[in-house]
């Protein structure tokens, strides 16, 4: 057995090992715990298939803020006693044997037009290669996300902001103090201090980054949105039912801009989405970066804005 087969039914067989372990873990927390882990995994295995970009997205997003908002989550369930019923409803029960069901259905049928997929000629990769070099765009995967597959990256960013919306109708006014560390700590401090000058700056690398080699709008918001939780948990930013309009602003920008440009290029006999450039593509990427970052941190802060707090 060679080397690069141990890895991969290594990878396998400790994803399958964690999905399993998460959600059949004894407790509550053990489950988050496990997948948290499945997320760094999976991570891994990307890096493995050659994809930078979808690893550094699944261990910021999938692995670090979604672990994040899970166990603040599970927090403020044990602050208002939250308790799980003993004994579930049958209609419940068969109600989410109904949705596994045509959840395993679904995935299994993904998996199956995937496999046929790849019989045929790799005709579209043959594509993309001839007109990638056109858009001054070096990083394929930027170049299929903006402007190949520019509806898909626009619902995305809609998503989250849809996701905000439902989280904070459904929370209302109430809010939850999160547990948060003395601000006079020296170690917090320094830690503050050192680590978020460093973030923003590889935040913008990596937004620049992200037309020629691994990198964009998403994995710098992630790494902006690990520095908001940051914040939070350190005591500098705090929950705020006042909305600034700036944060309003911020929280709309990107699917603003997305919207904006992708209509305006109408009006100069383009299609829908078109993109004039590569200008564009930046524009449109730092837009995304500051809503997703922005929209991550208030859902995991789980307020409508939050404020700077001094020491």
């Amino acid at each position: 057995m060679t080397w690069a087969l141990m890895m991969d039914v290594s990878l396998a067989i400790g994803l399958l090992f964690l999905a399993w372990q998460a959600l059949i873990g004894g407790s509550l927390l053990r489950g988050i715990i496990m997948f948290i882990v499945f997320g760094m995994v999976l991570a891994v295995a990307w890096a493995w298939l050659g994809s930078p970009d979808l690893a550094m997205a699944e261990a910021a997003i999938g692995a670090g803020v979604t672990g994040a908002l899970i166990l603040v989550a599970y927090w403020r369930l044990k602050r208002v006693n939250a308790v799980e019923p003993a004994d579930p409803s049958p209609l419940r029960s068969g109600v989410a044997l109904v949705v596994a069901v045509l959840g395993t259905g679904l995935v299994a049928a993904l998996g199956l037009a995937s496999v046929a997929a790849l019989e045929g000629e790799p005709v579209a990769g043959q594509l993309l290669n001839e007109a990638l070099p056109e858009t001054g765009i070096g990083n394929p995967i930027t170049g299929v996300l903006i402007i190949f597959r520019s509806l898909d990256t626009l619902l995305e960013i809609a998503v989250v902001l849809a996701a905000y919306v439902a989280a904070r109708a459904a929370l209302g006014k109430r809010q939850v103090d999160l547990p948060t560390p003395s601000r006079d700590a020296p170690l917090m401090t320094a830690l503050v201090t050192v680590i978020a000058p460093l973030a923003v700056l590889v935040a913008i690398y990596l937004l620049k980054a992200g037309g020629q080699i691994p990198g964009g709008a998403f994995q710098a918001s992630a790494l902006l949105a690990a520095l908001g939780v940051m914040l939070v948990l350190a005591g500098r930013l705090e929950s705020t039912l006042a909305v600034s309009l700036w944060v309003r602003l911020a929280l709309i920008v990107g699917t603003l801009v997305f919207c904006l440009m992708g209509l305006g290029v109408m009006l100069f006999g383009l299609p829908l989405l078109a993109i004039p450039g590569t200008w564009a593509v930046y524009l449109i990427e730092a837009a995304m970066m500051v809503s997703i970052a922005i929209t991550l941190v208030l859902l995991f802060a789980g307020s409508d804005g939050l404020k700077g707090v001094g020491r």
